[in-house]
């Protein structure tokens, strides 16, 4: 998905989203529900004060166990 396309769904300004990428922006709470809405996703796995694992890791490690 791209910037636009994200910004679109999410109304906001495609520069809005680059900043929000890049950590030069915090999303408000309203904003931070809409992306995950987006996403389908709760806003915990989104958001955090704790830095995340890559997802490529995450995958990786589930593949490994089976």
């Amino acid at each position: 998905m791209s910037r636009a396309q994200l910004a679109e769904l999410i109304d906001v300004n495609p520069q809005t989203v680059g900043a929000l990428e890049r950590g030069d922006h915090y999303p408000s709470l309203d904003l931070a529900f809409r992306i995950c809405d987006v996403f389908e996703l709760p806003v915990e796995a989104v958001f955090s004060r704790e830095p995340f694992t890559p997802l490529s890791a995450e995958l990786y490690r589930k593949h490994t166990r089976t």
